[in-house]
């Protein structure tokens, strides 16, 4: 027999159920959303508009220094993009460094990994949005490289120099884009900012300092600095292996720990 009792509590629960039954299903994000929203978290924070506006000063300061100690005769383009991207490849990796971080250092992770639980998906968004970031901010530089090297001509009254100039904007393009990425996967494997930082620009530089005098010629195995300076002039001077292998080391290879590293940290 039904009672009044059972009536009312079999309304509620129809009620859900038709609900239920009535809302769109949840779609998941895609991974350019993803890219989307990690790009926007890399450039709506004030440390990270900081570190562009600091990127684009020092390349106009480069650039007007370049400008008081003109050559006698025409300006290159690779002396004023040489210059001007050298504030690119000391701080845009801190961008990717704080990307792999930020949710573990400021304890987003929780929200971040709720919403999107795949792990992995998320770090190669950040990876890529780092990379899109770098292109980005490097296609200001060279815009300005470009408007350097012609009032440079315009001044001294010679020709502007453009030789091999795709060459030169391809190496450089390609140096920025593996020093980010070399940035986010220390990031990756560390989790925290300080630490990423600072193994990030120590480590590679002690072995560039003191990796010849113990190994000799041997250390460009590991010379991840001289990979990208052979890269950013396209000739390899025959070191391929050395050049791929240093490469491995210092960026395949803590991208892959990094991954891994991050699949299974504990969320806090």
């Amino acid at each position: 027999m039904t009672t009044v009792t059972d009536i009312a509590t079999s309304a509620p629960a129809k009620h859900r159920a038709e609900v239920a039954t009535a809302l769109p299903p949840a779609r998941g994000q895609t991974f350019l959303k993803l890219v989307a929203l990690e790009l926007r978290k890399a450039v709506n924070t004030r440390s990270g508009r900081v570190l562009i506006a600091a990127i684009l000063l020092l390349a106009v300061i480069a650039i007007g220094w370049q400008l008081t100690h003109l050559p006698q005769g025409p300006a290159g383009f690779d002396g004023f993009l040489g210059a001007a991207s050298t504030s690119v490849l000391l701080l845009l990796p801190v961008i990717g460094v704080m990307a792999m971080t930020s949710e573990w250092t400021q304890r987003t992770a929780l929200t971040t990994f709720t919403l999107s639980p795949r792990r992995v998906r998320v770090q190669l968004a950040k990876f890529v949005s780092a990379i899109v970031l770098s292109v980005v901010v490097m296609s200001v530089v060279v815009a300005l490289a470009f408007a350097g090297t012609a009032l440079a001509g315009a001044v001294t009254g010679h020709p502007a120099s453009y030789v091999a100039v795709g060459g030169q904007l391809a190496g450089a393009y390609l140096t920025v884009a593996l020093n980010v990425v070399m940035g986010a996967a220390f990031g990756a494997v560390i989790a925290q900012t300080a630490v990423a930082l600072l193994v990030y620009f120590i480590a590679p530089t002690a072995w560039s300092l003191a990796g010849p005098r113990l190994f000799k010629d041997n250390a460009n195995w590991l010379d991840v600095f001289g990979a990208f300076g052979r890269i950013a002039e396209r000739d390899l001077h025959g070191m391929l292996p050395e050049t791929l292998t240093s490469i491995g080391v210092w960026i395949v290879l803590p991208t892959i720990v990094g991954l891994w590293a991050s699949s299974r940290r504990e969320v806090k």
